[in-house]
């Protein structure tokens, strides 16, 4: 029983280890793509639910945040950004957005 107790909390540290990474890949990809399109984020907020125009066409291992961003010439903007992909989710650097009308 001593071994299989080892196997188990060497899995449960490895499952709180990759949340954890997830959830950091998630805000650096978000800070990544706003730095490459200009924008200064104002607020973000990790959505696990209400994911907006994403609900339908978000895979488990991609991340959405609802943000207010400012632009270069100092309007804000506010919108849905999916981070990750489909397939391989947060592996892969992607970062798409739906602005708000």
């Amino acid at each position: 029983m001593e071994g299989a107790s080892v196997v188990i909390v060497l899995i449960l540290i490895f499952a709180a280890a990759m949340m954890m990474w997830h959830y950091a890949r998630g805000e650096q990809m978000l800070e990544r793509w706003a730095r490459d399109n200009g924008y200064e984020i104002v607020a973000s907020e990790r959505r696990w639910f209400r994911r907006g125009p994403f609900f339908w066409w978000t895979g488990k291992g991609q991340e959405v945040f609802y943000v207010t961003v400012r632009t270069a010439d100092g309007r804000n903007k506010r919108g849905w950004v999916r981070c990750g992909n489909w397939f391989l989710g947060m592996l892969v650097s992607e970062a798409e957005v739906r602005w708000d009308e």
